[in-house]
């Protein structure tokens, strides 16, 4: 018997993070992103919006407050 394969499966491991974003506080790409609630293509956005990646090897970080300012100014800028 052949097994289907779920939606979930197929869509990768989701990462679930509560709690707030602390100014004070270096997050992973992935959690910062999970933390405000946004998928690749809103990170990428974000990142476009001047959002400050800081790499150390291959890995990207997001500090807290940098987070914070860019939500906080919002997505209403014309240009």
């Amino acid at each position: 018997m052949k097994r289907s394969k779920s939606p979930t499966a197929t869509a990768g491991p989701r990462l679930s993070v509560p709690g707030a974003i602390v100014p004070d506080a270096l997050y992973r790409l992935d959690e910062a992103a999970a933390r405000a609630g946004w998928g690749s293509h809103a990170l990428r956005a974000a990142r476009r919006r001047g959002l400050k990646i800081h790499r150390c090897g291959k890995r990207g970080y997001v500090a807290g407050a940098d987070l914070i300012a860019l939500i906080t100014k919002g997505g209403n800028d014309a240009g």
